[in-house]
């Protein structure tokens, strides 16, 4: 088994992209902004499914929940097609194209979400995604669980890619909430900060957990946006940490977020 000998990037997907918990407990100075700004999260991608995407707006709580825009107008355009999204009513600010299709390489998608009057847009094209690396497990202290040992060096020149791992242990328990989910990266470029990160939680699981893999290629602009979103959350603290800084966007009208389309890989596997 090839195993690599960097340190994955490990933090808790929750709600948009959950806060990585650190070892020493972190008083946050927390000042008021100019929330109510459109935050966008979408990624589209190259599987022939009803794509999503969601909208929200910027907030002034730490703990709290992202407020839901549901009364956008919202269409993704390329090649002169249309494809329209229509918000989903038992999900607050979730948004599902009304038809499947599929993002192909060598066409831009241009999104444009039209809300209280003002206009907001971006455009992407589709990345490139390399094979899965071989996923490792390691047993957890002297117990019969597991966590992640290899899944994706941090660095490699080549490439640059997000690992989204899915587990799900509800059929080992009487929890029926026995689930986690995962982000690992791969960047072409990083700094000190991502070399010398604080320590966090290690999220353990049942052997026999099923593991439903996903590897998004990225784009150059939508590595840049995440690997600073992760100074930000699961890198901040380290002894390398510069002052905070505005995540980097590609939508236009003053909006947050990011709009991608990226090609995606998928694989499932039992941890043993």
């Amino acid at each position: 088994m090839i195993r690599s000998i960097a340190i994955p990037i490990l933090f808790v997907f929750a709600v948009l992209w959950g806060l990585f918990a650190c070892e020493e407990a972190v008083d946050w100075d927390l000042e008021q902004g100019d929330n109510g700004m459109l935050v966008v999260d979408a990624i589209l991608t190259d599987e022939f499914i009803q794509q999503h995407l969601r909208l929200s707006l910027s907030y002034d709580d730490l703990n709290g929940e992202a407020p839901p825009v549901t009364d956008a107008i919202v269409s993704v355009t390329a090649n002169g097609v249309a494809y329209f999204f229509a918000p989903k009513e038992d999900v607050p600010g979730l948004y599902e194209s009304t038809l499947p299709f599929a993002v192909f390489d060598d066409l831009t998608y241009e999104l444009e979400i039209t809300w209280e009057g003002q206009r907001f847009t971006a455009s992407s094209e589709l990345s490139e995604v390399a094979p899965f690396p071989e996923i490792s497990f390691l047993p957890f202290e002297d117990t019969d669980s597991l966590f992640f040992g290899t899944v994706a060096p941090i660095y490699n020149a080549n490439q640059q890619a997000m690992y989204e791992m899915n587990v799900d242990w509800s059929h080992l328990s009487s929890d029926p909430e026995g689930r986690a989910k995962l982000l690992f990266f791969t960047f072409s470029t990083i700094n000190t900060g991502g070399l010398v990160r604080p320590a966090g939680d290690t999220i353990r699981f049942p052997k026999g957990s099923i593991i439903t893999a996903k590897k998004f290629g990225l784009n150059e602009d939508f590595a840049d946006y995440l690997r600073a979103l992760a100074l930000e959350t699961s890198w901040r603290g380290s002894v390398f940490y510069g002052p905070a800084a505005n995540l980097p966007t590609n939508l236009s009208g003053g909006a947050l977020g990011f709009f991608s389309t990226c090609a995606v890989l998928t694989d499932t596997l039992i941890a043993q």
